[in-house]
Protein backbone atom coordinates (compact mmCIF):
# COMPACT_ATOMS: atom_id res chain seq x y z
CA UNK A 1 0.00 0.00 0.00
CA UNK A 2 1.34 3.40 -1.08
CA UNK A 3 0.55 5.12 2.58
CA UNK A 4 1.98 1.95 4.72
CA UNK A 5 4.22 3.31 6.71
CA UNK A 6 5.98 1.89 9.52
CA UNK A 7 7.79 2.37 12.79
CA UNK A 8 8.99 -0.34 15.17
CA UNK A 9 9.98 2.34 17.95
CA UNK A 10 6.09 3.58 17.47
CA UNK A 11 2.91 1.93 18.99
CA UNK A 12 1.57 2.95 15.68
CA UNK A 13 2.23 5.46 12.81
CA UNK A 14 -0.64 7.45 11.49
CA UNK A 15 -0.34 8.01 8.21
CA UNK A 16 -2.39 10.80 6.00
CA UNK A 17 -4.52 9.09 3.12
CA UNK A 18 -6.85 12.20 2.33
CA UNK A 19 -8.64 15.09 3.79
CA UNK A 20 -10.08 18.58 2.53
CA UNK A 21 -9.02 20.27 5.47
CA UNK A 22 -12.65 20.87 6.50
CA UNK A 23 -15.26 18.25 6.41
CA UNK A 24 -12.77 14.92 7.00
CA UNK A 25 -9.19 13.13 7.50
CA UNK A 26 -8.54 9.40 6.17
CA UNK A 27 -6.10 7.90 8.21
CA UNK A 28 -3.89 4.55 7.71
CA UNK A 29 -3.01 3.42 11.04
CA UNK A 30 0.05 0.58 11.23
CA UNK A 31 -0.06 -1.28 14.57
CA UNK A 32 2.64 -3.50 15.58
CA UNK A 33 2.12 -6.08 17.57
CA UNK A 34 1.52 -6.19 21.10
CA UNK A 35 1.23 -2.04 21.24
CA UNK A 36 -1.78 -0.03 21.89
CA UNK A 37 -3.00 3.76 22.12
CA UNK A 38 -3.50 5.37 25.09
CA UNK A 39 -7.03 6.32 26.14
CA UNK A 40 -8.45 9.01 23.98
CA UNK A 41 -11.66 11.36 22.93
CA UNK A 42 -12.85 12.45 19.18
CA UNK A 43 -13.25 16.30 19.52
CA UNK A 44 -15.10 15.89 16.22
CA UNK A 45 -18.45 13.88 15.05
CA UNK A 46 -16.61 10.91 15.34
CA UNK A 47 -14.67 8.04 14.23
CA UNK A 48 -15.26 5.43 11.70
CA UNK A 49 -12.80 2.58 11.83
CA UNK A 50 -11.78 -0.34 9.16
CA UNK A 51 -9.49 -3.13 9.99
CA UNK A 52 -7.81 -2.90 6.58
CA UNK A 53 -5.21 -6.70 7.47
CA UNK A 54 -5.12 -8.40 11.19
CA UNK A 55 -6.99 -7.92 13.98
CA UNK A 56 -7.32 -4.78 16.75
CA UNK A 57 -9.19 -4.79 19.97
CA UNK A 58 -11.04 -1.62 21.46
CA UNK A 59 -11.71 -1.29 25.10
CA UNK A 60 -14.54 1.56 25.76
CA UNK A 61 -14.63 4.00 29.31
CA UNK A 62 -16.91 6.06 30.61
CA UNK A 63 -16.25 8.21 33.64
CA UNK A 64 -16.83 7.54 37.08
CA UNK A 65 -17.97 10.84 38.66
CA UNK A 66 -17.73 9.54 41.84
CA UNK A 67 -13.87 8.09 41.84
CA UNK A 68 -12.68 10.00 39.04
CA UNK A 69 -11.91 7.50 36.95
CA UNK A 70 -12.12 6.34 33.91
CA UNK A 71 -14.02 2.29 34.14
CA UNK A 72 -13.83 -0.08 30.80
CA UNK A 73 -17.48 -0.74 29.86
CA UNK A 74 -16.76 -2.47 26.66
CA UNK A 75 -13.94 -4.93 24.72
CA UNK A 76 -14.11 -5.53 22.06
CA UNK A 77 -12.08 -7.06 18.70
CA UNK A 78 -12.41 -6.54 15.33
CA UNK A 79 -11.27 -9.03 12.30
CA UNK A 80 -10.23 -7.92 9.02
CA UNK A 81 -13.34 -6.16 7.14
CA UNK A 82 -14.74 -5.52 10.25
CA UNK A 83 -16.28 -1.72 10.73
CA UNK A 84 -16.44 0.18 14.34
CA UNK A 85 -18.04 3.58 15.27
CA UNK A 86 -17.09 5.89 18.46
CA UNK A 87 -18.01 9.53 19.29
CA UNK A 88 -17.67 10.88 22.58
CA UNK A 89 -21.22 10.83 23.73
CA UNK A 90 -20.52 7.21 23.09
CA UNK A 91 -17.38 7.13 25.77
CA UNK A 92 -13.45 7.51 24.92
CA UNK A 93 -11.55 4.43 23.71
CA UNK A 94 -8.29 2.86 23.60
CA UNK A 95 -7.07 0.78 20.19
CA UNK A 96 -4.47 -1.97 20.54
CA UNK A 97 -2.89 -4.70 18.26
CA UNK A 98 -2.80 -7.56 21.31
CA UNK A 99 -1.69 -10.22 18.69
CA UNK A 100 1.90 -11.42 17.64
CA UNK A 101 1.47 -9.79 14.15
CA UNK A 102 0.96 -6.31 12.61
CA UNK A 103 -2.75 -4.92 11.81
CA UNK A 104 -3.74 -2.36 9.73
CA UNK A 105 -6.93 0.01 10.58
CA UNK A 106 -8.65 2.92 8.38
CA UNK A 107 -9.46 5.74 9.99
CA UNK A 108 -12.02 8.75 8.81
CA UNK A 109 -12.59 11.44 11.00
CA UNK A 110 -15.36 14.03 10.36
CA UNK A 111 -14.45 16.91 10.58
CA UNK A 112 -10.55 16.88 11.20
CA UNK A 113 -9.34 18.15 14.24
CA UNK A 114 -6.04 19.25 15.55
CA UNK A 115 -6.06 18.20 19.15
CA UNK A 116 -7.47 15.79 21.49
CA UNK A 117 -7.41 14.68 25.33
CA UNK A 118 -5.49 11.17 26.44
CA UNK A 119 -5.58 9.64 30.06
CA UNK A 120 -2.40 7.70 31.02
CA UNK A 121 -4.08 6.80 33.63
CA UNK A 122 -7.37 5.62 34.22
CA UNK A 123 -8.01 5.88 37.89
CA UNK A 124 -7.32 9.64 37.34
CA UNK A 125 -9.93 11.15 34.80
CA UNK A 126 -9.37 14.56 35.54
CA UNK A 127 -5.84 14.96 34.58
CA UNK A 128 -6.14 14.60 31.20
CA UNK A 129 -3.17 15.73 28.62
CA UNK A 130 -3.29 17.29 25.26
CA UNK A 131 -2.48 15.67 22.52
CA UNK A 132 -1.44 17.28 19.00
CA UNK A 133 -2.41 15.39 15.83
CA UNK A 134 0.63 14.17 14.05
CA UNK A 135 1.41 12.07 10.83
CA UNK A 136 4.47 9.73 10.23
CA UNK A 137 3.89 10.21 6.72
CA UNK A 138 1.24 12.49 4.41
CA UNK A 139 -0.40 11.17 1.03
CA UNK A 140 2.57 8.24 1.02
CA UNK A 141 5.64 10.59 1.56
CA UNK A 142 7.10 10.33 5.24
CA UNK A 143 7.17 13.62 7.21
CA UNK A 144 10.83 15.52 7.42
CA UNK A 145 9.91 14.45 11.10
CA UNK A 146 10.39 10.71 10.45
CA UNK A 147 12.85 10.74 7.09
Amino acid sequence: MKCEHWDASKSYTRNLVSSDGKRYTLLLLCWNAGRESPIHDHPCDGCWMRVCRGSVNECRYERDACTDSLECFSDETYTEGQLAYISDSMGYHKVGNSSTSPAITLHLYCPPFQSCKIWLNPESASEASKCSVCYHSEYGQLTKAHK
